[in-house]
């Protein structure tokens, strides 16, 4: 099991192709960024998914989720996005994800949260496969 980690937060700007036609942040746009997040996450640590699959065999596809929009984003915000490590498995990782809107002397305003859990199989078989520790290490 591992304790909770909070990645370093991932900064992402919303454009007009993130909005719907009411000006706010198209709800499926949210899971793009939260992707984004992971991925730059991998290339912080020296991987990338493509690599994950070529040289380890591992994909890692989320099996499950759970969003909770609690205001809308907008065009121009600036969003922080974390990634808080909750839960690891043998072959699975419960990831918590948040969207802040970051303003300008106040405090960032919470818009989304979604817990995915991600499973990490493997890329001939398409098998639930053991995470590798130097991928999710466990603190202690």
């Amino acid at each position: 099991m591992i304790t909770a980690q909070t990645s370093t937060p991932f900064l992402f700007r919303i454009c007009y192709a993130d909005t719907d036609a009411a000006g706010f942040v198209y709800h499926g746009r949210y899971l793009d960024i939260f992707e984004r997040s992971r991925a730059e996450w991998l290339h912080q640590r020296g991987f990338s998914p493509s690599q994950l699959a070529s040289e380890f065999n591992i994909l890692l596809p989320v099996r499950d989720l759970t969003m909770n929009f609690n205001k809308p984003g907008r065009l121009d915000d600036i969003l922080s996005i974390e990634q808080i490590f909750e839960r690891r498995g043998r072959t699975q990782i419960a990831v918590r994800h948040t969207a802040q809107r970051i303003q300008s002397g106040s405090e960032p305003e919470l818009l989304v949260s979604a817990l995915l859990h991600i499973v990490c199989v493997d890329t001939l078989t398409l098998k639930p496969k053991a995470i590798p520790d130097w991928l999710f290490p466990i603190s202690k």
